[in-house]
């Protein structure tokens, strides 16, 4: 697709013209920072500790450092969407992406330089996120962008199941070094899909009421910054970030702690990663159907209740087993209807400047709801403290997202 094609696109079916944008941005979002980079952590973890004479905790700090170097670089990267367009950031950032990953088999066994390796690859990768592929996505789809953005997500889905085989496989048999290789090479490859494929549209989608281009239409970011709707997306993000990755990262352990098994509990924690995929798509259909907000609010609402069985029926397992599912459920959908009602409630005009605040927020939360319930079980002993803290909290996060309301960029400079 050239991009003479995509502003001259006739009349068809939005995916009929925007099929191979997706499929390239589905690529893009699987190769890079969020995809098999995150998936691949846990197999480096042991590796890494054996080589470098380094303890797990030490070693467990990788995902930490490389959520800072993302947060950090996420309004600049915002920026340079904007002014630049998202195709070079993406090419761009998934060939330093590609780089720094080869470059991190040259490291030596200081634990800073390390710290500082992993800020700096994450910062590489700073274009390879959501924000990016999002932005062109969500150019060529409107009356199905729901669906279209939970597709896109899905990529990173797709390098969960292909990450531990093949970048494990590398690593058992060359070792660690091999499996930065590896991972620098499916960076390199994902360029191709990228630079052929993926270009923003520049013209008006058929069968829409407007006639201008929707990469065209907007707020600016000063003004979302001063709507109520800005900071209640955000806030409420915040706290759904922080509740569900804490629910996902502390799942097998938790399930220990109401008395099941290892083996049990791996095998419940199982139906999370179905789930999340079955979630993503649901809801992507969903929104495009009924008022995304509602939809928003009923599937982030869906961990209350899951903590609620944990809390009262630790040990019925068909009714942890459906806890597991819903907390899933959520994990899959908050992935991609953050962009979906960013793009909504402000637009793609300067949708990269507001997205990466909005994404600030939503990974500050991410960061820090993991350790403050490690850090609860550490003082009670139980996570049961925390899950019961937790339920009202994220009740009200739900809350804040069903009652954003109804509207479009141009109405939103009054909410």
């Amino acid at each position: 697709m050239s991009q003479n094609e995509a502003t001259t696109a006739p009349a068809q079916g939005e995916f009929a013209r925007g099929w191979k944008v997706l499929a390239a941005a589905s690529t893009g979002a699987g190769a890079g920072i969020n995809g098999v980079h995150f998936y691949a952590i846990s197999l480096f973890l042991i590796p890494l500790a054996q080589s470098h004479d380094w303890s797990r905790t030490q070693v467990s700090a990788m995902k930490t450092f490389m959520t800072l170097g993302l947060i950090t670089t996420a309004p600049l990267v915002g920026i340079l969407a904007d002014k630049l367009g998202v195709r070079k950031i993406g090419i761009i950032s998934m060939a330093t992406l590609a780089l720094a990953s080869a470059a991190m088999t040259q490291i030596t066994s200081s634990i800073v330089v390390f710290y500082i390796a992993l800020f700096l690859m994450a910062g590489c990768g700073g274009g390879t996120t959501a924000l990016v592929w999002t932005r062109g996505v969500a150019s060529w789809f409107v009356k199905q962008r729901g669906i279209a953005l939970a597709i896109t997500a899905t990529g990173t889905g797709v390098a969960g199941v292909i990450t531990p085989p093949l970048i494990g496989g590398l690593i058992d048999k060359y070792g660690w070094q091999a499996g930065y290789l590896g991972i620098a090479a499916l960076a390199a490859l994902a360029i191709i899909p990228v630079y052929f494929l993926f270009f923003e549209n520049n013209a008006p989608v058929p069968g829409t009421a407007t006639t201008e281009a929707p990469i065209q239409t907007g707020l600016e970011i000063g003004e979302a910054v001063r709507t109520r709707r800005f900071w209640q997306n955000g806030v409420a993000f915040l706290i759904i970030g922080a509740i569900v990755s804490s629910l996902t990262v502390h799942l097998v352990p938790l399930l220990g702690d109401m008395g099941l098994s290892r083996e049990a509990a791996l095998g419940v924690a199982g139906a999370l990663g179905g789930a999340v995929i079955v979630g993503r798509l649901f809801t992507g259909v969903l929104v495009d159907k009924f008022h995304p907000a509602y939809v928003a609010g009923l599937f982030l609402f869906l961990p209350v209740v899951s903590m609620g069985i944990f809390l009262a029926a630790p040990h019925v397992t068909p009714l942890v087993i459906l806890g597991v599912i819903m907390v899933g459920f959520a994990a899959g959908s908050e992935v991609h209807l953050l962009p979906y009602l960013t793009a909504r409630y402000f637009g793609l005009k300067h949708y990269g400047k507001i997205y990466s605040w909005q994404y600030v927020m939503f990974y500050s939360g991410v960061g820090v709801g993991p350790v403050s319930f490690g850090y609860v079980f550490d003082q009670a002993g139980s996570y049961s403290p925390a899950l019961l803290w937790s339920m009202p909290i994220l009740a009200f996060g739900a809350l804040m997202i069903t009652f954003l309301g109804k509207g479009s960029p141009m109405d939103a400079k009054a909410a």
